[in-house]
């Protein structure tokens, strides 16, 4: 479970191992710790809702030692007469799960971006660098905010109410789980990059260590509800440029979920595109998440990498669904979603067996 002592030992075995873009936010105190009882040297953090045992992310461990760390956790989920789920998996963990016999979905695609290949010269990236300037030309700067060698607070202030803004906006409530938060009072390893005009915060980012990689995730943005145009693309920019500087090797701007284009199975695009859709829309926030892929691909990612959801028995239970948006939105998802969800889920079931026009039919539910 979790505990200072726990953390303690977590952050050290994160800097040792951490992989997964996300890893970092295990640290939040909204999980529980597993641990191995036959000594490998690593942690899987979870969170369990209606009996599904949620790990966030990839094991954090040696790569040699991943099959023999998920199976004595499926073994100690099996024992408690849970699901055992993974959930924003890499292709790496992927590979060691599929010859366990996980049942496996991609949700997303993540993009990549290696400092040493990016670059947004030419016409490609034509309104990228027009957006930029025209934020630069209305005074908007972009600077490093070091909490911990000194405290703005009226920087502090700002980005206290934009967050605000954000959650009236957003509408469900604060979500968790593999989504990390601003931590102004304990900012520990994270980066803050503001966009600032006249000494005033118009957006920032959070962003957390990726220890493995030598690299940086772009965890939680937030802006003005109304910004100068080109505010999101300058701040974007200029802390890759400054990340560059300080000799990280990468960045990511985090997974853009739903990202069913690129799935070949029909079953599980339908499972993705419907369930996951209604599902995810049910928080709000979620229905950008087509304009969130076009976003970060403006940017010129080097590479897309997937990452996938992973469940122990592998046979598919909407259950999973209804866990994993309780464990990101625990105050703002009811048993009334999971009633939706295993509607969708027979429905989608019987989609090889009744005519192509079911799925307009469902997506008018």
């Amino acid at each position: 479970m979790y505990s200072e002592d726990n953390t303690d030992r977590v952050l050290k075995i994160l800097r040792r191992y951490a992989y997964q873009s996300q890893s970092y936010s295990i640290l939040r105190n909204d999980k529980s710790y597993f641990f191995s009882p036959s000594g490998v040297d690593g942690v899987i953090a979870y969170a369990v809702r209606s009996k599904v045992a949620l790990a966030a992310g990839d094991p954090v461990c040696d790569p040699s030692n991943l099959a023999e760390f998920v199976t004595e956790f499926r073994n100690f989920c099996s024992v408690r007469k849970l699901r055992c789920c993974f959930q924003a998996v890499t292709d790496r963990c992927k590979k060691v799960l599929e010859e366990l016999n996980f049942g496996l979905i991609k949700t997303g695609e993540e993009p990549i971006f290696e400092f040493d290949k990016v670059s947004w010269s030419g016409g490609k990236f034509r309104g990228l660098r027009k957006d930029a300037n025209v934020a630069k030309r209305r005074g908007l700067t972009v600077v490093e905010y070091r909490p911990l060698t000194g405290r703005r607070r009226e920087w502090e202030k700002n980005m206290e109410e934009l967050s605000a803004t954000w959650m009236k906006f957003k509408g469900s409530g604060e979500f968790a789980f593999l989504i990390g938060e601003p931590s102004l009072t304990d900012p520990g390893e994270r980066k803050y990059f503001l966009a600032l005009k006249d000494n005033q915060v118009e957006a920032f980012v959070v962003c957390a260590p990726i220890f493995g990689r030598n690299g940086i995730y772009f965890d939680l943005m937030r802006r003005k509800e109304k910004t100068l145009s080109g505010t999101s693309q300058l701040l974007i920019t200029e802390s890759f440029r400054i990340l560059k500087d300080q000799g990280y090797a990468m960045a990511t701007l985090g997974t853009a979920p739903l990202a069913y284009g690129h799935v070949c199975d029909p079953i599980q695009r339908h499972i993705i595109e419907l369930a996951l859709k209604l599902a995810f829309e049910h928080l709000g926030y979620f229905h950008h998440y087509k304009p969130l892929y076009n976003f970060k691909m403006k940017f010129g990612p080097t590479s897309w990498e997937s990452r996938y959801l992973a469940y122990w028995p592998p046979r598919f239970n909407p259950v999973i669904l209804y866990a994993l948006l309780k464990a990101y939105d625990p105050s703002g998802v009811t048993g009334k979603l999971l009633r939706q969800i295993q509607h969708a889920w027979h429905s989608i079931k019987r989609l090889d067996q009744v005519p192509g026009n079911l799925i307009e039919k469902l997506k008018r539910h």
